[in-house]
C-alpha cells in the first residue's frame, strides 16, 4: 500500500510540474491560478485537485484541471484541457487513468478523449 501511495504521489507531482511548465507560453499572457482543497480523505488515502485558467495576448483561453485520488480501492488520476480560440473554436481533451490491485494483481485502465468544435 505504501508503494502504491508513493507511486501515486510521484505521478501527481510530475503531472502538476508539467502543467506549470506548459503554462508559461508567452511573456505577455495574463494568468490566474486557483487550487481547490477537498475535505480530508479517510485515513490511509490521499486526494488533491488543481485548476488553472490562462488567457494569452491573442485572446486564446485555456482551462486546465487535474485531480488525483489514492486509497484502499486503488488510484485515479485525471486531467483535462479546454482551449477556446478568439473565434469561438474549441478543443477539449480529457485523460483518466485508474489502477486497482484486487487480489494482488494490478489492473490499469486508461481513457483519453479529444473533441474539436469549429465555429
Amino acid at each position: 500500500m505504501t508503494k502504491l501511495l508513493f507511486a501515486g504521489m510521484t505521478a501527481f507531482a510530475m503531472m502538476t510540474g508539467a502543467a506549470v511548465a506548459q503554462s508559461s507560453s508567452s511573456e505577455t499572457s495574463t494568468s490566474t491560478q486557483s487550487t481547490t482543497s477537498t475535505p480530508a480523505p479517510a485515513s490511509g488515502s490521499f486526494s488533491s485537485s488543481t485548476s488553472q485558467k490562462t488567457i494569452d495576448s491573442s485572446g486564446t483561453e485555456t482551462k486546465k484541471n487535474q485531480s488525483y485520488t489514492s486509497g484502499s480501492g486503488g488510484t485515479t488520476s485525471s486531467s483535462g484541457t479546454q482551449t477556446t480560440g478568439p473565434g469561438g473554436s474549441q478543443v477539449t481533451t480529457h485523460k483518466e487513468e485508474q489502477s486497482s490491485t484486487p487480489g494482488g494483481d494490478t489492473t490499469t485502465t486508461k481513457r483519453s478523449t479529444t473533441t474539436t468544435t469549429d465555429h
